[in-house]
Parts: C-alpha cells; structure tokens; sequence
C-alpha cells in the first residue's frame, strides 16, 4: 500500500508556487535517500562488484519512492513542463535530481549509495540480456523465445524457418517428456542451425536453450477408476474446427482399447484401438487411404477412420478426422479394394477403467484428503462415504492451509472455499462456477492463493534432470520460486556439478514471489547470470485475474530498477499459434513485450506465423516507445523491506 506525499500548501495554492514544488521535490529526494541507506545493511552483497552495488541501491532507492503515492505530484511537475519522473525505474536519484536543477536546489549527500545515470542502467541491463540471452536479432532489442516439444522432433524445415524469421531462444519443459526427446529437440536445433550456415543463411548467434524444471507442481492426485466411453480428441482451433488428424493404432493383439502416452515415442499422446482375435486377419487387406466407418458411442453418428500405414501383420496405423467416442462392443466396418467387394467389420474390445471426473457446481461440498487415497464421487460402490472427495499430489502442504481460506482448481477454473477441518481432510465449499457444471480431473493443477507454502522449490525429479541441463542448456528455468534461499540451492547444485556459471531463470507464478521479489532479485545480483520469468499462468490464479496487468506492471517495474532482464510468457498470441487467426486483444497484448526483454510463445500448429507477427510487432513497437511513462500510486507490499520486515 502507498501512503499519499504530504502536499501542503501545494494543493490549497493550485500549484501556483513554483519554489513550493521544488521544495516537496527535494523533500521527497532526501527522504528517500534517508530510507535506502537504512536498508543497505540488511541486504549486503556477497559480489562487492560496483555494477551489483548500483543495481540493489537503485532498487532500494525505487521501492523508499513507491512507499508513496506521488500520482498528484507527478502532474503539478507536467503541469510545469518538467519530467513526471514516470520512466525514473531505472535511475531513480540521477531522475530526481535532473528535475530539481530547475528549481535550483542543489543534490545532497549520498556518499554511501551508488547513483547511475539513465544511459548507464540502459547500458547495464542490455549488457546483463546479452549475457544470458545472447545477441539480439539485427534491429530488435526484446529476443523471442519459442517452447517446443516432442512434436518439433526431425522438423528441420520449421526449426529453420522459426531461426530465419526471429526465434532467438528456445524453451523445453522438463515437466514434460524424457531426456531422450530432449536430448532430439536439441540435436534438431543445432542440425537446423548447420544447415542454415551451409546455405550461408546463418543465424547471428547460437540459438539459446532455457531448459524449464517442472519443480512442485500442486496437482490433483489419483480417481477412482470406472469403465466408460473412451473419448479421442481431435485438436481444434479457436472455433472449433478439427485442425489435424489423431493418430492412433488398431491392433489385434492389444488388451484393452485405450489412450496411450508416447507410443510411437515423438508424438505426445496418441490411441490404440483393441480389435477381437479373430479379426486380425481381416487387417493384413486394408490398404492405405482406406476408409472405415463406425458410429459413434456418443451421439450415434457416422465416423471415418483413415488407414495410414500398416506397420506389422496385427497392427495398422490410422487417423481420426473428428473427436469420437468409442465403447466396447462397436463395430468397425470397411470395404476392400478387391473385385469381390467383400466387407470386413472389427469389433472394439474392452475399454480400459478410466479415472472419474467429479462434476461440482457453486454450493457443492468437497472433501479434500490430506494422504494419498484416491479420489471419488459421493455416491457409488467403493466411497467410503456420500461427500465427494479429491487428494493431492503434495498433501504435507495442507497444513498450511486455513479456514477461510481459498483453493483454486484447474488453473482457477473452479473456486472453492476451506469451510472445515480435520484430521483426515480439509472440507470446501464450491464457490464456482455458478449456474454451470464443472469437472474435476486428476493430474490438474491447485493452487492456495491464501496459504504461506513451505516447500522447496526443486524435486528429486528435478534434482536427477540437472545432470542433463547442464551438459545440454545454456539456461535453467527455476519454477515457483518463493524466496531467495530456493536460488542459493539451485546455484549450489550447480556448482557440485561444475556449472556454476549456467544462467538462472526466476519463474515469478505465487503470491509469495511477488511479495519476496525484492529480496529474490538481490539474490540474482549475486548470480553470475540471471533474469525473471512472469509466468502469468499460475500467478493470474495466485493473485486474481483482475489484479494481474497490475501485479506484472509492478513485477516489470522493479527488474527495471534492479536491472534485471525480463522474460514475459503465457498466452502470448495463443490464437494465433493454435489457429492462426489473429485477434485484437491479443496483438495489444504482445506489443506489451517491448517493456521486457524477451518474449515467450506457446508452441502450435501455426508457431511460424505467430514468431513473424511477433517480431514486426516488436521492431514497430520499439520504434515509438521505450519502456513506458506511468503515474506512481499503489504498489506491491515487499516483506523485510522498510516497515515490512518480518
């Protein structure tokens, strides 16, 4: 919270008296000087460089300035053609005193604090987003960062033109996959790159890998598991139409009809449709191009089915054009080529027992477990009572968790309320959605925006992936980080295995981070390389999506000060790279990326166009602004600084 500048007279005089003005000015100065220098004790630096000395003085100096709200005073100095210290984040006393030179007021001592001026901080903070991103494109100062996964495998020709048209970094979940597709994603970059160079068509630099740790993720953990239609799901754009087949396989030696991760071991996910025995003869006929026909357990219409490949005398590569659901049972039905006109029909096999989906609307009441039982409706054999109930994947947690307090799943889709507790669980309450049903899953994302989470942020997963990251990356993305201890640990790994000097990405997505942000950019001063991820994702959920454009000016605002490089990630021109419209919010949106200094896209179908939008977005951009001009009223509680101190 802000507390407003005492104005005085300023205000009853309608800003007639110039000197009154310079006054409050210089007042204000050396109250925040007064402030920065107390603090410089509690946040000494290991590093004793100057640099690092000048970046957590300014910062000290930005956060003594925003403890007020200086919106009125910043247009009686417009009022008088002067500057309204709006764009001073990055050299906030040298800002000030370039103002009070016109009122003739002289600066005062500020022999311990490190002052920089505003070409110097511009200076600084390219120099350290070279130094972790490495050379920007020709013309463009926010770099671009695409995720990519399993599916870019062997795309050399994408890769190649994702290079040529802009793409200067590129991130890989770890959350996701194993090191053999990363170690792929990789190989395919550097194979694109050598051909790019063969056709003296050469990028400017290497391109960057940041490689993303899944850390804690808070999930929803294991269903009851019951046997019901299986669902295959055809991607679809923005409207609704299917933008690609599913591939899949009929197979007669497969047990069960099902949904299968990394079968051909590129593709994400994929199915497998179980056939009776007997009918295995009948696949040996199909012939490519060959369609299928069946009707759908759903709705009971006509699906097609293409047959792609056959791959062995009991298995067939096929595609599925719609979404479709099958259940045991069905038939499958396809004419040959043969002169006979003879028919074939498969019959599906038994589907295998899929987790539930808990259906809850606002008022509903939901137990939450604090073991590992699985999860179940209120009613039906196995519950061992008539509430529904969910765990989670992290139950150690809840004991941080209140009454009153707010629990959010799936990434906010559904609001709940913690009404009780005991022992064995937390009791909610559904707050929302109203008037509409919603579905709980497994393996969905909870977030507690109200609880203070102890847990570190890096797993036994993540701990293991680091000897790959850091003989394959050139950056480690850190996820919900909390404080600054969670950097200390990742660095101190690092350095056991010999690669202290890899770059470290701060991913900022909890409430606690923004809260710590001034402390976890202090420790990153002390990193040899570092920058900020706004993973708008989580933190939307963790802070409220009414808050966010709020909180991540805030988040922009103090990196700025503490000259820290920016990454600016989460549904960047999502439409465009799912189905290649563009919408108006979105091309808005992505202009904000010129107030950072990298850029993150989403992999999609039409990721070329969205990283060729996106830099003729940033070249205009950057040609019209720097950084930006802003009114300073509220801003962000930091804890352990000024009165904030715990």
């Amino acid at each position: 919270m802000s507390a407003r500048w005492n104005y005085g007279k300023l205000n009853g005089l309608g800003g007639k008296d110039f000197q009154l003005l310079g006054r409050l000015l210089n007042a204000l100065y050396v109250n925040t000087i007064e402030l920065a220098q107390k603090e410089q004790d509690n946040f000494r630096l290991a590093i004793k460089e100057k640099e690092n000395k000048c970046s957590r003085d300014n910062l000290l100096c930005y956060l003594a300035l925003r403890k007020h709200d200086l919106s009125d005073l910043q247009l009686r100095l417009a009022e008088q053609g002067l500057s309204s210290l709006g764009m001073l984040e990055g050299d906030v006393l040298v800002s000030i005193e370039q103002v009070l030179k016109h009122f003739g007021i002289r600066p005062s001592n500020t022999s311990s604090l490190c002052k920089i001026n505003a070409k110097s901080a511009s200076l600084l903070l390219g120099k350290r987003s070279k130094l972790i991103f490495g050379s920007p494109s020709k013309g463009r100062r926010t770099y671009i960062m695409v995720t990519l996964d399993s599916t870019d495998i062997y795309q050399h020709e994408l890769i190649e033109q994702l290079l040529e048209n802009g793409m200067d970094l590129v991130r890989i979940n770890c959350a996701h996959n194993t090191d053999k597709e990363w170690n792929l994603i990789i190989k395919t970059i550097r194979e694109a790159e050598e051909r790019l160079v063969q056709r003296q068509k050469g990028t400017r630099s290497r391109c960057m890998i940041l490689m993303d740790l899944g850390g804690p993720k808070i999930r929803t953990g294991p269903m009851e598991l019951k046997v019901r239609p299986l669902k295959i799901s055809v991607p679809k754009d923005k409207y609704g139409r299917a933008v690609r087949f599913v591939e899949g396989f009929l197979d007669s030696e497969a047990s069960y009809t099902e949904l299968v991760d990394q079968v051909t071991g590129l593709s994400p996910s994929t199915f497998v449709i179980a056939i009776s025995t007997g009918d295995g003869r009948g696949l040996g006929s199909l012939q490519k191009d060959q369609k299928i026909t069946f009707k759908d357990a759903h709705d009971e219409h006509q699906r097609a089915i293409t047959v792609l490949e056959r791959t062995s005398p009991t298995r067939v590569r096929i595609g599925l054009e719609q979404t479709a659901y099958l259940k045991e049972g069905i038939k499958l039905e396809c004419q040959t080529n043969s002169s006979n006109n003879k028919k074939y029909s498969f019959t599906v096999r038994a589907i295998k027992p899929q987790p539930i989906e808990l259906k809850v609307e606002a008022g509903n009441v939901l137990r939450l477990y604090r073991d590992a039982r699985l999860g179940h409706s209120g009613a039906g054999s196995g519950s061992d009572s008539k509430t529904a109930a969910i765990s989670c994947t992290y139950p150690q947690v809840l004991e941080q968790v209140k009454i009153r307090h707010r629990i959010f799943i799936d990434d906010g889709k559904i609001e709940a309320l913690v009404r009780s507790s005991n022992e064995q669980y937390l009791g909610l309450e559904i707050i929302s959605p109203k008037g509409m049903i919603a579905k709980i899953k497994s393996n969905k994302g909870i977030n507690f925006p109200d609880s203070t989470l102890k847990m570190p942020a890096l797993t036994p997963d993540d701990i293991r992936n680091l000897g790959f990251v850091v003989e394959h990356a050139d950056l480690v993305g850190l996820s919900f980080v909390h404080r600054p201890e969670d950097l200390y640990d990742l660095h101190e790994i690092l350095s056991k295995l010999g690669h202290q000097n890899l770059g470290i990405v701060a991913k900022i997505e909890t409430a606690d981070s923004i809260h710590n942000l001034t402390q976890i950019l202090i420790a990153g001063l002390e990193l040899p390389k570092f920058a900020v991820l706004i993973a708008r994702g989580d933190l939307a959920v963790e802070v409220g999506f009414e808050n966010l454009a709020f909180v991540q000016e805030d988040i922009l605002c103090l990196c700025e000060a503490a000259h820290i490089p920016v990454i600016l990630a989460t549904q960047i021109l999502e439409s465009l790279a799912e189905s290649g419209l563009r919408s108006r919010a979105e091309m808005t949106d992505a202009t904000m990326g010129q107030r950072a200094e990298c850029v993150m896209l989403n992999n999609g179908i039409h990721i070329l166009e969205a990283v060729r939008t996106l830099a003729i977005l940033l070249n205009t951009e950057e040609r019209h602004q720097v950084k930006k001009h802003q009114l300073f009223s509220e801003f962000t509680v930091q804890h352990a600084v000024f009165e904030e101190k715990n």
